[in-house]
């Protein structure tokens, strides 16, 4: 397939020109603060894109996002470059920099294998960069975004512990689910007290370690409770349908009648 040179050239040229004076006003008012709802947005429209392939049976949504995405990074490095902050060719140079930085297995002396046996090297590496730098805060958590929603938080707060070796053994998830149980049993504990102040965090607790479960089984939590989001919401409707082609109402229908509907919806794989 011919590959036409230039193209993410032109597109920097696209964007410069839009906030050029004579450009779009909308993209020439645009600053950091208020691109940043814009680049959220279109990372979940990407992420949405992702899961909806196999259903849609192609890539086009996949495609459309990445460029979406893309336009946002190359918006931020226009807006940069105009501020004298940095130049648009930082961006490749300093992500390759990197990306070879932290592989030495790959691009420097160290093996895959020794690289592989060593659970703490990407964590160490990433330590080691931010002392050299002289970064104040040069704990192993920095870096993990503080608006990245909880789920997603917890799942790389735990991923980066587990990088320095602050895990259960892998393949042993016996204490991993006893945690389970601890926190489910600290969670009924409260609820049977009825101490609502406690409950919040006993309720965090267990959620904590339910993606602790899930990371060290190599399930994306949030991938995972996305599907069931999608499952129960295609039951549900099935509910809704079922209530409608009987012309009822929903205070006709007792909950058993409304467990028997979802039941039917299970059956059929719904």
């Amino acid at each position: 397939m011919d590959k036409e040179p230039g193209r993410f050239s032109e597109l920097i040229e696209t964007m410069k020109k839009l906030r050029s004076p004579g450009g779009c006003p909308w993209d020439r008012k645009q600053d950091y603060e208020s691109l940043r709802p814009h680049i959220i947005e279109e990372a979940y429209e990407l992420v949405d894109a992702i899961e909806r392939r196999e259903a849609e049976g192609n890539m086009k949504h996949v495609l459309e996002e990445c460029g979406d995405l893309l336009l946002q990074v190359i918006f931020i490095g226009t807006i940069a470059e105009e501020k004298g902050d940095f130049s648009i060719d930082d961006i490749p140079r300093i992500i390759t920099e990197k990306l070879i930085r932290r592989h030495p297995h790959i691009f420097g002396g160290a093996s895959a294998e020794a690289h592989q046996s060593a659970p703490t090297g990407w964590e160490e590496i990433k330590r080691q960069e931010r002392q050299a730098e002289q970064t104040r805060d040069v704990s192993v958590l920095t870096g993990v975004p503080r608006r990245l929603p909880a789920l997603a938080k917890a799942y790389r707060i735990q991923e980066k512990a587990a990088g320095v070796g602050f895990d259960w053994p892998q393949g042993e998830q016996t204490p991993v689910v006893e945690k389970i149980r601890e926190e489910l049993a600290e969670v009924c504990e409260v609820l049977d007290a009825d101490k609502k102040q406690e409950l919040a965090g006993e309720i965090g607790d267990l959620l904590f370690a339910v993606v602790n479960l899930s990371r060290r089984c190599g399930v994306d939590p949030d991938l995972a409770l996305s599907r069931t989001n999608a499952k129960f919401e295609r039951r549900f409707r099935y509910i809704e349908t079922q209530i409608e082609q009987h012309d009822k109402k929903w205070y006709d229908l007792s909950l058993n009648d409304l467990i028997y509907l979802w039941n039917q919806a299970k059956k059929a794989s719904l």
